[in-house]
């Protein structure tokens, strides 16, 4: 072989590297790009499930509590029914 070839070839695969070692960066900054990206998407959906969850967990407070209320209701009825009863059977 000449040496101009050789330098040719020489030349040509150092050119090869270069693109080549362009392209691995240029896809790794992508791949950060995409990371970040989703990152954020999730934290995002992280806030949203929390939100839901305070609701949630709000939401079955009250329907603790409106048994509650359903339960006190209940027995006082229960009691006013008894006196009422009482009442029906003195006179």
């Amino acid at each position: 072989m000449s040496t101009g070839l050789i330098i040719a070839i020489v030349v040509v695969v150092l050119i090869l590297l270069v693109l080549a070692a362009i392209a691995a960066r240029k896809r790794r900054a992508q791949r950060e790009v995409e990371r970040q990206r989703l990152s954020e998407q999730a934290g995002g959906h992280r806030q949203e499930a929390d939100l839901h969850a305070s609701k949630a967990q709000e939401r079955e407070r009250e329907a603790r509590e409106a048994a509650e209320r359903a339960e006190r209701e209940r027995e006082l009825a229960e009691r006013h029914d008894e006196k009422a009863d009482d009442l029906e059977q003195k006179l």
